[in-house]
């Protein structure tokens, strides 16, 4: 990475510190000049950012018809949402074209805005996520998913409000990972007295992880603990029969190849004369 992250700014103005980060792909797609310690804007907007993720439990629950709201979201799982204002796609292009998802790349070719790692030749709409001056306020530990690099930019806006839809992060995979260093976001939001917060309540993800060590002295964790074990002892039982079932099976399976044999080359008894 350059260590002179270039600047960009225009009179669709997004605060980030003392620049203005917005409009760095002029429309040719070639990168705008950037400009030098550009005018910091103090006063908070009142614009509205909703924040979407794909997941099924409040996606659809995202103020899609209220043009007071900005809708920001990611993810193909959310090319049929009935409206976005702001995309944001930030793997490298190359690397989704590789996964299969070439249908997806070329469909953000011609959308307004989406928020890349570069400004990539074809997309008429790419934006330059500044990332540096990100890595300067929040540090290195945060950027765990999409979703996070979404929020902070949301949060530089000083917006009226921030919406979080879509998101639970709540399955045992990857999301494991992502969850913690969003919720490191919101709870910076929700500590905030200029930005309100709205998370809808199907979603999962303002529920915090279980107190460590601590945790062991709640009862609702000791009955789920007791519960998970009598749940993995039933599981271990039936496994232990399933291999033996399996055994038998083999053995069975032994038996009849052998028959089958006997079958085919042996029963040449006549006595069906008699």
């Amino acid at each position: 990475m350059d260590s002179d992250w270039p600047f960009y700014w225009s009179d669709n103005r997004v605060i980030t510190e003392r620049y203005i980060v917005q409009d760095t792909i002029a429309e040719d797609g070639g990168t705008k000049e950037a400009v030098a310690d550009a005018p910091a804007f103090s006063e908070r907007s009142e614009r509205k950012i909703a924040i979407c993720g794909s997941a099924a439990s409040s996606v659809a629950l995202a103020p899609y018809n209220d043009p007071s709201w900005e809708i920001w979201s990611c993810s193909p799982a959310n090319k049929g949402q009935p409206r976005v204002d702001v995309w944001f796609e930030l793997h490298n292009p190359d690397v989704k074209i590789r996964e299969g998802l070439t249908e997806w790349m070329e469909w953000l070719k011609e959308q307004p805005i989406v928020y890349m790692q570069r400004a990539y030749p074809g997309y008429k709409g790419a934006r330059v996520y500044p990332l540096q001056p990100m890595l300067e306020k929040w540090g290195p530990y945060i950027w765990t998913s999409q979703l996070s690099f979404m929020l902070a930019l949301a949060i530089e806006q000083k917006p009226k409000m921030i919406g979080v839809f879509g998101v639970d992060m709540a399955a045992n995979s990857e999301y494991n990972q992502q969850r913690l260093a969003l919720q490191v976001l919101l709870q910076y939001v929700l500590k905030s007295e200029e930005i309100e917060l709205i998370v809808p309540p199907e979603s999962d993800i303002l529920e915090p992880a279980p107190f460590y060590g601590y945790c062991e002295s709640s009862r609702q964790w000791r009955k789920f603990y007791v519960r998970k074990q009598e749940l993995t002892s039933r599981i271990n039982g039936l496994k232990a029969e399933g291999e033996k079932k399996i055994a038998e099976a083999s053995h069975l399976l032994g038996a009849l190849d052998d028959m089958e044999y006997h079958l085919a080359h042996w029963a040449t008894r006549m006595d069906f004369t008699e």
